[in-house]
């Protein structure tokens, strides 16, 4: 998967407007994904989203295997 740039990333960002934002990920773990009613934006670059998903989730630990910060 090719890098996103800072300028991709500010675009996507403008564009989200509802409380229900889907949230996934794929890697060696599979893919896993949750309906997140909060996120933001932290930096443009590199590109990071701050997203909290509580960790008796069944998808925590698929999060943290395909080394997302959970």
């Amino acid at each position: 998967m090719a890098p996103l740039s800072s300028d991709a990333f500010r675009n996507a960002m403008s564009k989200v407007c509802g409380s229900v934002n889907p949230i996934t990920t794929v890697g060696a773990a599979g893919r896993g994904g949750f309906i997140a009613t909060a996120m933001c934006s932290v930096a443009d670059d590199p590109p990071k989203l701050l997203v909290c998903i509580n960790q008796k989730s069944r998808q925590s630990d698929t999060f943290i295997s395909n080394a997302c910060s959970v």
